[in-house]
């Protein structure tokens, strides 16, 4: 259902708030992703500490689930991608060259920009709200496990000892299907509006990495002294 808006600001706004909802989630996603590839490599490095690891793994978990439960919510009253969608379709003037060159009127660069400039196509824009939709069989797994187990834990199934994958299956590949999507999705849209995309790349992503080394190299220096002191100790006994 469409959001009600007065103005481009406020569109702007709701394209930035599910924006910012959707890059923290392939951020804290990407981390979690690298840290199981990671375990491999550094399972003794991991294991010097797993209760704080396995709790750092599953925060990231977590954090990406909780948000991308927001992002595909169903309500008709919230901000979601179905919601934003419809909104856009029926704001669609909002994209028109005239009113995207006095967003831009500041930008040096506004009179190339708008060569490009465009309003979405209708087309396309049923293809991204039926993607954002409960016709997609991964959204409909997703808003299944949210109403059930994210957000709400179902007693029933809870008491009478039922697993929700005998319904639907939710696992790792459909979370990175459903955030890479909605990421095209949104930044397709800003593009159009504003000629400016979202990343979802950050400075020290890969900082676990200095963790695990540093941890590997205390550990090395440790086993150097233990075989050193063992040598010693075998020289005086022979």
């Amino acid at each position: 259902m469409q959001i009600k808006i007065s103005s481009a600001e406020e569109f702007e706004r709701l394209l930035d708030a599910l924006s910012n909802e959707t890059v923290t989630a392939c951020i804290h996603f990407r981390l979690y992703s690298d840290l199981e590839a990671a375990r491999a490599k550094y399972s003794t490095e991991f294991n010097q500490s797993w209760t704080f690891w396995s709790l750092t793994f599953q925060s990231h978990w977590d954090t990406t689930l909780f948000r991308l439960c927001k992002i595909y919510d169903q309500h008709n009253t919230s901000l979601n991608l179905r919601n934003l969608l419809d909104t856009i379709e029926a704001n669609i003037g909002i994209f028109d060259v005239e009113n995207f060159r006095e967003r831009l009127k500041g930008n040096a660069f506004v009179d190339s920009l708008a060569s490009g400039a465009k309003r979405p196509d209708l087309k396309e824009l049923q293809k991204h709200k039926e993607a954002v939709s409960e016709s997609n069989s991964l959204v409909k797994a997703l808003v299944f496990w949210r109403n059930n187990f994210f957000a709400h834990r179902s007693a029933k199934h809870v008491a009478t000892k039922t697993s929700l994958t005998d319904h639907y299956t939710f696992d790792i590949s459909g979370v990175d299907t459903l955030l890479k999507e909605a990421m095209q999705i949104l930044n397709s849209y800003s593009v159009l509006f504003r000629a400016s995309s979202y990343s979802t790349q950050i400075v020290g992503y890969d900082d676990y990495k200095h963790v695990l080394e540093a941890t590997r190299s205390v550990l090395k220096r440790h086993e150097e002294e233990w075989t050193r002191e063992l040598d010693r100790l075998q020289e005086k006994t022979s």
